[in-house]
């Protein structure tokens, strides 16, 4: 009976003691939940304070979406009529449908299917910094025999790369920062390059005419190139806007990426469906939409729409 007695003293302190632990461990998953919390209602209410809806290209436009992952974004913006689908084209840097659905097996199906019903142009194992090589443009391979009768009398507005990443996990960060800065400053002259491939004899058959609607480009041919990048650092570091200088681009505008405006969009790892880091909501992010240095601003359009004066 002693040696019960003793056994049971011991494990008395033993128990308060885990007791103590399970407790300091509930409390701090409470703080962090509501820490969690609070960084949700505190993004969110940044977003309430810029409501207007902020969407870098306009209803009638054209666009190519370049590196898109599971296709959500291209699906949220035809569902909420940002976009015609016959002016959307989008592309994805995996070689094949196969690959993607391996990589999003519970949604990249789903949303490809969605855009095909739309009639939406989808184009697999496009390089975003040798896009002229991706598409095989050339002076017989020409943009409107490769996607269609539909894009007869148009051109090229925008080109879209959402959140670019080399999708490695590259762990020195200077070398991080070189890695994205050389796949920047390449996106932009792969850009140049297609605008001007696509755009140059549509822009000079109209000016012949003096169509005016064509000032939306550069003399060259150049449309707008649009980002979209995480706030802070590695992010930072990158120095966007002094890469769109190398290329003769300049900042036109930047906002807020409200990710509220966009719902069934699902930013993911480059590598697989899982969710980045922190959550999305979370994050401050910023779109921003650079033109050929020496175009024209219109101030009334940047004072509807544009924060710049945050940056």
């Amino acid at each position: 009976m002693a040696k019960k007695s003793k056994g049971k003293g011991l494990r008395t302190p033993l128990q308060k003691h885990q007791n103590a632990a399970k407790l300091r461990n509930m409390e701090k998953q409470k703080d962090k939940k509501t820490q969690k919390n609070q960084a949700v209602k505190r993004n969110q209410e940044s977003q309430k304070n810029h409501s207007t809806p902020f969407i870098p290209f306009g209803p009638n436009e054209t666009l190519l979406l370049v590196g898109e992952g599971d296709f959500s974004f291209a699906r949220s913006i035809i569902e909420q009529n940002y976009i015609m689908p016959e002016n959307l084209v989008v592309t994805s840097y995996d070689d094949s449908m196969e690959d993607l659905n391996a990589k999003y097996p519970h949604s990249f199906d789903e949303n490809y299917k969605y855009l095909a019903s739309e009639g939406v142009r989808m184009f697999f194992g496009v390089d975003g910094t040798d896009l002229i090589k991706s598409f095989k443009l050339s002076k017989k391979t020409t943009w409107t025999k490769i996607l269609g009768g539909s894009w007869n009398g148009k051109y090229l507005d925008n080109v879209m790369f959402n959140f670019p990443h080399t999708g490695k996990g590259v762990k020195d960060q200077e070398r991080n920062v070189r890695d994205h800065q050389n796949l920047v400053l390449g996106f932009f002259k792969s850009c140049k390059e297609l605008f001007q491939a696509i755009n140059s004899k549509w822009l000079k058959s109209r000016l012949q005419y003096g169509d005016t609607e064509s000032l939306q480009l550069s003399e060259e041919g150049w449309g707008k190139i649009i980002l979209t990048l995480f706030a802070g650092e590695p992010y930072d570091s990158w120095r966007i806007k002094v890469l769109a200088k190398e290329n003769q681009f300049q900042l036109q505008r930047s906002n807020r990426f409200q990710w509220e405006i966009f719902p069934g969009y699902h930013h993911k790892r480059t590598n697989s469906e899982q969710d980045t880091t922190k959550p999305a909501e979370e994050r401050e992010s910023r779109i921003y939409v650079f033109e050929k240095q020496g175009i024209v601003k219109k101030p009334s359009k940047r004072s509807r729409d544009s924060d710049d004066d945050d940056d």
